[in-house]
C-alpha cells in the first residue's frame, strides 16, 4: 500500500488521465456541455490510487497544490485564445501531468529519508 511510485507508473497515469481529458471534453463538445467539467472525474481517479496503492501524505497534499494551481493559472491563461473545452482539457491534462510529477518526487524524497532513518 505505501509503495513508492515508479516514473512508469506515474507516466502511466499521467496518459491516462490525458486520454479521460481528451475524450471527456471532446464528448462534452459534441453534446453542447460546457457546464459539466472533467476534472473532478480525473481527480476522483487519482484519489482512488493515491488511497489504495500510495498512501504518502505528504506527497498527496503537495500534488494537490501544485495540481490545482496549475490548473486555475492555465484555464485562464488558455481560455481566451482556444475557448473553453480545448483549454480545459489542456488545463485539466497538463494540471493532471504536473500533480502526478511533484508526487512521485516527494514521494520518492520521503521513501529515501525513510529508508535512511532505519
Amino acid at each position: 500500500m505505501n509503495r513508492t511510485v515508479t516514473w512508469s507508473e506515474a507516466a502511466l497515469v499521467a496518459v491516462a488521465c490525458w486520454a479521460v481529458s481528451g475524450l471527456g471534453y471532446g464528448v462534452l463538445a459534441a453534446l453542447d456541455a460546457p457546464h459539466v467539467p472533467v476534472a473532478p472525474l480525473i481527480v476522483t481517479g487519482l484519489v482512488q490510487w493515491f488511497w489504495a496503492r500510495h498512501r504518502f501524505w505528504q506527497a498527496g497534499v503537495a500534488a494537490g497544490l501544485a495540481g490545482a494551481v496549475v490548473l486555475f493559472a492555465l484555464v485562464d491563461v488558455l481560455r481566451p485564445s482556444l475557448g473553453r473545452y480545448v483549454a480545459d482539457a489542456l488545463a485539466t491534462g497538463a494540471a493532471a501531468t504536473v500533480a502526478l510529477a511533484v508526487f512521485t518526487l516527494v514521494g520518492r524524497g520521503a521513501g529515501r529519508h525513510r529508508d535512511a532513518a532505519r
